[in-house]
């Protein structure tokens, strides 16, 4: 205990001056401190949503119960399906522990913990996969400490001090925490988790990785979220790398006192990146999936632990249609599966931390424009915050962000359900590598842009050059105007070997969408495709208009304003290797036309539903 103490002070911690002293160094101590779990139930049972999701996740361990226990499986490089299924089982488990006193979960929680601290390692190549399974064993060992023999606390501690804290400390993975990504979140935020767990037992390890990983996860909040909270990594890794922000965050309040992060919450745009995924979220509750992002969405604990520090109702207003959309009455697949749903339990009902949410009955937000600036800058506008409402989403930036497709000047458009223009999203990494593909090679001419079909301008709904790549340096900002519902982008810099100029403005006219493209060249004709990725299965042309029919029989009504003739196809966006996602039922809508020389030249489609 002194030794640790010593430690603590001579850090450069100086956010622990007064924590040091007044923390308590029994177990637990993350998360949800002893005696905390009374109070937790009583609001639990006071909102149905909280009582119907706490059921549901007392219900899954059962199912958990009766699967065999993780294995060490690599997957190309990851082992990282494994450590969050371990995470997501020890939580479950160690929670209905927790709040129902059910041995039988404890029991299960301890065999897994046990069955992972025999693993090998826990593959440090890939440090995502020790981070989350420091994770896992910390939250299991110090939630389930008064339950475990004392051979399975030794067991469980000897493997987070070899194979999560030693590795953390080993010069070569030290990049691995200092990076702008998520990585610099989930590695800095994991390890400190599992060093608070341990810091009275390992305190010469567990303090080192714990002062290293408060100066350093501000090097990803001070990149990724100034100046509003626009996360230039897109929706389901702002979800990820927040995740873990707010875990080593949450950790050091319980542990050390609220003044002991009051430096990160002042890091511009981190609190406000709660509304930035809230706007991503469509009115289908997809997601305008920009980058290496699906359209899949799951509830998000992190908008209520914003809560509790800036109480704003707003900010969860979809949880609650999602988590009716999921129905766990009926089926647990797609929030049951979401490894850290516990927190959203914790922190929404009510720790002591900040307010209850009755999650029962959010507040509807006002707002129907929204404009995000950083390295992505992007742009929403929308009709309401109902189920067939119109949205329209565009993206400018740059490609050669963390996770960044050639995305630049794409938009999303969807009403009433129907996603006319989406993002295909991205391919599983580990089915893709396995194949010798350099997928993480953001130079021009990688494999990246030309061995893939997902990732390159020529399957996003932007406008090109035909066969011309964008230029992955370029950065391109949005002008936005909420008085018209309107956003523009100068994206010259995309093609700078073949266009003088070319800017794309869109516009949200009622229900209906407007993409206009401004552009001219100089010494020579350029042939221009303008692409949209859609649902659409049919296509029927007249002249200048061209309707679009969805697979549920809604139709789209595309009207093209040009001097300039073009054609058009609707084409199967399959790819040409197996080893990527099909993309069954999507196509591309390419519109092509040619540019004379020295003339400057509109090319405007307005999208009206005719439904």
């Amino acid at each position: 205990m002194i030794k640790a103490l010593r430690y603590a002070f001579l850090s450069a911690g100086i956010l622990f001056f007064c924590g040091v002293i007044a923390a308590q160094d029994g177990h637990p101590r993350l998360f949800l401190r002893e005696g905390e779990e009374k109070a937790l139930m009583a609001n639990i049972r006071q909102d149905d949503t909280w009582s119907r999701m706490h059921d549901a996740i007392v219900a899954e361990c059962a199912v958990i119960d009766t699967l065999p226990l993780c294995e060490r499986v690599i997957k190309g490089p990851r082992m990282h399906a494994v450590s969050c299924e371990v995470l997501r089982r020890v939580l479950f488990l160690s929670y209905a522990y927790r709040m129902e006193g059910l041995e039988t979960c404890a029991a299960r929680a301890e065999k897994e913990m046990l069955h992972a601290a025999g693993f090998i390692d826990w593959n440090p190549s890939h440090f995502l996969d020790v981070a989350e399974m420091s994770t896992a064993l910390a939250i299991g060992y110090d939630w389930l400490y008064g339950y475990l023999p004392q051979a399975s606390r030794d067991s469980i501690r000897t493997a987070l001090a070899t194979k999560g804290l030693e590795p953390a400390l080993d010069p070569a993975y030290a990049d691995r925490f200092v990076h702008t990504s998520n990585w610099g979140q989930v590695c800095n935020g994991g390890m400190a988790v599992a060093s608070i767990a341990l810091l009275t037992e390992e305190p010469e390890k567990a303090q080192a990785i714990l002062d290293r990983s408060r100066a350093n996860i501000l090097i990803p909040m001070k990149a990724e979220y100034p100046p509003e909270g626009c996360f230039p990594e897109g929706f389901g890794y702002w979800a990820f790398g927040t995740q873990y922000n707010i875990l080593f965050l949450d950790a050091l309040w319980k542990y050390f006192g609220r003044d002991a992060i009051n430096e990160y919450l002042a890091v511009p745009g981190f609190i406000e990146s709660g509304n930035y995924s809230q706007q991503l979220i469509t009115p289908s509750l997809q997601t305008f999936g920009y980058s290496d992002n699906s359209t899949r969405i799951y509830l998000e604990p992190a908008v209520m632990w914003f809560n509790a520090i800036r109480p704003d109702p707003k900010m969860y207003y979809w949880q609650k249609a999602l988590f009716e959309k999921f129905d766990l009455t009926k089926s647990y697949v797609k929030t049951i599966k979401n490894r850290l749903i516990p927190f959203m339990v914790i922190w929404g009902a009510g720790t002591g931390n900040g307010p209850a949410v009755h999650l029962s009955a959010p507040e509807r937000p006002q707002g129907n424009f929204y404009a995000g600036h950083g390295t992505n800058d992007i742009c929403v506008m929308r009709t309401g915050w109902d189920t067939d409402d119109a949205y329209l989403g565009f993206k400018a930036g740059k490609v050669r962000n963390p996770h960044g497709h050639m995305d630049v000047g794409s938009f999303y458009y969807e009403y009433k359900g129907v996603r006319w223009s989406l993002d295909l999203g991205s391919d599983d990494y580990g089915k893709v590598q396995v194949h010798g593909i350099g997928l993480f090679d953001m130079w021009a001419g990688s494999d990246r842009w030309t061995k893939l079909t997902k990732y390159n301008n020529f399957a996003h709904s932007t406008t090109y050059p035909e066969g011309v790549y964008q230029e992955i340096r370029a950065l391109c900002s949005i002008v936005a105007d909420e008085a018209s519902m309107t956003a523009s982008s100068d994206i010259t810099g995309l093609y700078p070997k073949k266009i003088k100029k070319l800017e794309r403005a869109v516009r949200l006219d009622g229900v209906s969408a407007r993409i206009e493209d401004r552009i001219s060249c100089e010494d020579n004709p350029v042939t221009m495709v303008w692409n949209m990725t859609t649902e659409a299965v049919e296509m029927n042309r007249k002249g200048s208009r061209i309707i679009l029919t969805a697979k549920g029989g809604e139709q789209l009504e595309l009207s093209v304003s040009s001097k300039l003739a073009f054609t058009a196809r609707l084409v199967p966006a399959r790819p040409e290797n197996k080893f990527e996602g099909q993309n069954e039922g999507i196509s591309f809508l390419r519109l092509t036309y040619t540019v004379p020389t020295w003339t400057d030249y509109r090319f405007t489609v307005n999208l009206k539903p005719l439904y």
